[in-house]
């Protein structure tokens, strides 16, 4: 499908979640079947999250949720 992880990862951008990461494999040496891991900002149970998940199930022929860790209070930079 032309343009597929455009249109996987779209749903991200179009609802607001950062995305920090994003690694992808090839399955199997194969150069058609790829498998990407994401980390994003935000919680599952979030309304704009669910939105960005839907999109992506739409464009995905699996997705898994591996874990869920909380977010550091203080994000600003210590020098």
């Amino acid at each position: 499908m032309p343009a597929a992880l455009y249109k996987a990862m779209g749903g991200f951008a179009t609802n607001g979640i950062n995305m920090t990461k994003l690694e992808s494999y090839q399955i199997g040496g194969n150069f058609n079947a790829k498998q990407f891991f994401v980390d994003i900002e935000g919680h599952p149970e979030d309304p704009m999250m669910q939105l960005a998940l839907e999109e992506l199930a739409f464009f995905s022929t699996e997705f898994r949720i591996i874990g869920i860790d909380p977010a550091k209070n203080d994000r600003t930079l210590q020098v």
